[in-house]
């Protein structure tokens, strides 16, 4: 029977085409947004050592190496990491890219400056454990930005419905029951984040931690649904 981790590799393999038509419009369009963003919590730095957590294909890589990061993008998805090597191609930046669970990294202790990660940590079936790997990998008074979201907290509170996919434009016709059934059985998609996360990440170490709220909505009845966050955390 396939792990739990290649399926999701395998879902994620199906959408890398258009997962990364997204990034390459992004890495035209919006850069700005997420530069601001990370600047706003630590100065990007040339020669910063930074980790693209599950790097898909290779946002976060390209937007660093242009500020002359020394960047390792690792992703568990053999697809997305052709389509990272392509876009780091394209837009003439060298980023070194591995395959790699990011539950188990194979990297020494204090490796890293900044550890980023986006839309990464919901889809893991150990989290927690991923977490102490970052902890792990970070050198001291590194850095991590995780941007993700409740994606799936419709299994735990129905409030959260229609959270659909609507972000991603190119979806080239990719069955997403797939991911919707795997996320059923993910420990993320039942507790309310980032508190969860901020919790977890207090008792595994790390200093200082923040989180920023990305997009939200209301109901009706005025309760406040967290979409999208960004969990900064000083090791």
């Amino acid at each position: 029977m396939a792990s739990q981790l290649n399926k999701i590799a395998d879902y994620w393999n199906q959408r890398s085409f258009g997962y990364s038509l997204d990034n390459q419009e992004e890495l035209l369009n919006d850069q700005e947004k997420w530069i601001e963003l990370i600047n706003h919590y630590l100065k990007i730095n040339k020669g910063m050592k930074v980790l693209d957590l599950g790097c898909g294909p290779g946002f976060f890589s390209v937007l660093l190496a242009n500020f002359g990061c020394q960047v390792i993008g690792i992703d568990y998805s053999d697809k997305m990491l052709e389509e990272a090597r392509k876009n780091a191609e394209k837009f003439e930046v060298n980023i070194e890219f591995q395959k790699m669970d990011v539950q188990d990294l194979a990297f020494q202790d204090e490796a890293f400056d900044l550890i980023i990660t986006r839309n990464v940590t919901w889809n893991l079936e150990k989290p927690v454990q991923a977490y102490k790997e970052i902890w792990r990998v970070l050198k001291n008074k590194g850095h991590l930005l995780n941007a993700d979201g409740n994606h799936y907290y419709h299994y735990q509170d129905q409030d959260y419905s229609k959270s659909g996919h609507s972000d991603h434009q190119h979806m080239e016709g990719i069955d997403v029951s797939i991911i919707d059934d795997i996320a059923k059985d993910l420990k993320l998609s039942y507790v309310l984040r980032p508190q969860y996360d901020i919790e977890i990440l207090k008792e595994i170490g790390f200093q200082h931690i923040e989180s920023q709220i990305l997009s939200k909505e209301k109901t009706k009845e005025g309760k406040e649904l967290i979409r999208q966050f960004l969990i900064h955390a000083i090791k």
